[in-house]
């Protein structure tokens, strides 16, 4: 009964696993021949979108923003070279030139910071959303081979005994349609001056429910895929 148990235990773990971490897929470039540590300075621009975040994701914005600094300015030592925010970045463009800083909104200081690079930083590093939507995942009929424990008659040592074996049955399983919160990002860091792309790579996932609980909102799926992607960019 306990090796039963162990059993039925195990795989309830392995399909909550594999239901609440899907795996992504990544795809990854990288110039060789330009080595992240001759990087002495990069800007980290905002988390930028190709899509338009839908209405019912009212902090999703905020909330990726805070995923993506948590993986960057909020762990500068993980990396080789120094990190600026847009803010830094005009700030010392104006101290050089004598300019009076003007107010500006989290837009217009990202613009300008990305104008002001090419003569203040090395390198440019942007996040970009490229997906975020609720989908569906057909999943067709299927016969599904499953097991159960009868007690069975056997002859054994000149007498009857009973025994415990596991019987294999078909089940039927109808054809369902699973919900998802998919999403994915694409990652740059590219030479500030050229715009030459130094390492890139995309990441997406699809997350599905698990056995306990229905599929994440597409606000906590977006910041686990960059938390992912985040954790990629390479060091050295």
């Amino acid at each position: 009964m306990k090796k039963i148990t162990a059993i039925i235990t195990a795989a309830l773990v392995a399909l909550v696993a594999s239901a609440a971490f899907a795996k992504p897929s990544v795809s990854e470039f990288r110039d060789k021949q330009f080595p992240i540590t001759s990087l002495k300075t990069v800007l980290v621009m905002p988390v930028g979108y190709e899509i338009t975040v839908p209405e019912s994701e009212a902090f999703l914005v905020e909330a990726a923003e805070q995923k993506w600094k948590d993986f960057t300015l909020n762990k500068k030592e993980r990396f080789p070279f120094v990190m600026r925010t847009p803010q830094e970045v005009i700030d010392r463009a104006a101290f050089i030139t004598g300019e009076q800083p003007e107010p500006m909104t989290p837009t217009q200081l990202a613009h300008k910071a990305y104008n002001l690079a090419p003569d203040h930083v090395d390198a440019v590093l942007m996040c970009t959303v490229t997906k975020c939507a609720v989908g569906k995942i057909h999943h067709p009929e299927e016969y599904v081979t499953k097991y159960r424990y009868e007690d069975r008659p056997v002859w054994r040592n000149n007498r009857w005994e009973t025994e415990r074996v596991q019987v294999p049955y078909e089940e039927y399983k109808p054809a369902w349609d699973e919900s998802v919160s998919m999403g994915a990002v694409k990652i740059e860091l590219r030479a500030a001056k050229d715009g030459h792309l130094i390492y890139g790579e995309t990441v997406s996932a699809n997350t599905g429910a698990d056995l306990f609980s229905e599929a994440p909102s597409l606000t906590k799926h977006i910041q686990n895929v960059i938390g992912n992607a985040a954790k990629r960019i390479p060091v050295k």
